[in-house]
């Protein structure tokens, strides 16, 4: 009832301040144009234009309005080449004569060519330890640059440095108090690692636009531990 009971605001403040925010570390993580997993052991860069984000068990990756990958993984029988495995059916309007082997970075791989009505496909499969990684490239219109990017991603497929490791930011949340003159501007200006950070500050203090802070509340933001 209004009036009754202890909201505790104060300790949990303090109990929330360092902890970690954003996807498990066993999903990887994204890292500028590059998307590097940790826990496998891989890493992967897209060519200049592409940004990169997690999504449902998969890296998705957009350039501009017409050109996207793809990249996820499927469980393949390892008694099954990479070229039978392209050539198995998952990916419509497969050209198999496109169909090659292929290999980097002491990988196993093959790639080929789709095409459907609308779209123009760069499929390719990379073998690593137990599972096969699939990257799909679309684009509305097909090229020499749309080709080249779509390999170069292919051959950028390795296993992972620390230094790859030591590059991905791990994201924490903490707890800041607000001033006399702060704003949600102000304190969001600070997650200087999240996109639309003052979007993210109002949804994690249960705030909305025009809202004023309190001076000497404390309010949560992320920021790069």
């Amino acid at each position: 009832a209004p009036g009754l009971g202890d909201t505790e605001r104060p300790p949990y403040m303090d109990g929330i301040d360092g902890l970690a925010f954003g996807d498990s570390p066993s999903l990887g993580a994204v890292s500028g144009r590059s998307y590097v997993n940790p826990t496998l052991k891989f890493t992967f860069t897209v060519p200049q234009g592409y940004s990169l984000q997690l999504s449902k068990g998969a890296v998705v990756g957009v350039a501009g309005e017409g050109e996207a990958v793809r990249f996820d993984s499927a469980e393949v029988p390892s008694s099954m080449g990479l070229e039978d495995y392209l050539k198995s059916g998952w990916i419509a309007g497969l050209q198999p004569n496109s169909v090659k082997r292929e290999s980097a970075n002491g990988f196993e791989m093959a790639s080929g060519v789709a095409v459907t009505p609308q779209w123009n496909f760069r499929v390719a499969v990379v073998r690593h330890e137990t599972r096969v990684y699939r990257f799909i490239f679309a684009a509305r219109f097909d090229s020499a640059e749309f080709a080249k990017a779509a390999d170069a991603t292919l051959k950028s497929f390795r296993p992972t440095t620390a230094t790859d490791v030591a590059a991905v930011e791990k994201l924490v949340v903490r707890t800041v108090t607000a001033g006399n003159l702060d704003t949600a501007d102000s304190l969001a200006r600070r997650m200087k690692a999240i996109s639309r950070g003052t979007d993210l500050f109002y949804i994690l203090n249960n705030l909305y636009p025009g809202d004023t802070l309190v001076a000497g509340q404390k309010y949560k933001i992320v920021a790069v531990e």
